[in-house]
């Protein structure tokens, strides 16, 4: 009994990890329903490309340009000191993008990522953070 409950928590503990914490972007006074947003290796190996998948639904439809935005931030920074956008199709009500790879930052391996999803017309329509610090 005891080895089947050993096996049983090793084979759910690298799942818990991988779908460490996450938050809104209030903390940049950025407002939004929260996307399902999940990524590969977690947490990231330094310098490695991520391979993420993101979904979200119920956009309002728009004919502008539409981006989606992936940045990394020190703690406590305003400002990412990395950051990739992607164009993506516009006029939208959902949006399913599955293995996008982006490279991690060389500069360091403690930052947290921002996976945003940004419309010309009215900002940022969607954004989650994920802070993998080190400290």
């Amino acid at each position: 009994m005891n080895k089947i409950l050993i096996i049983i928590l090793f084979a759910i503990f690298p799942i818990v990890y991988a779908k460490g914490s996450y938050q809104d972007c209030s903390l940049y006074n950025i407002y939004s329903n929260v996307t399902t947003v999940d990524f590969d290796p977690d947490p990231p190996l330094f310098g490695l490309p991520l391979k993420f998948n993101y979904f979200v639904s119920g956009l309002k439809p728009t004919t502008t340009s539409t981006s989606i935005f992936f940045a990394f931030f020190s703690e406590n920074a305003n400002v990412p000191f990395d950051a990739h956008i992607m164009q993506v199709k516009s006029n939208l009500t959902e949006l399913n993008l599955t293995d996008l790879y982006v490279h991690t930052p060389l500069i360091t391996s403690d930052y947290a990522i921002m996976v945003a999803l940004i419309d010309d017309s009215v900002g940022y329509v969607n954004c989650i953070m994920f802070p993998r610090f080190l400290g």
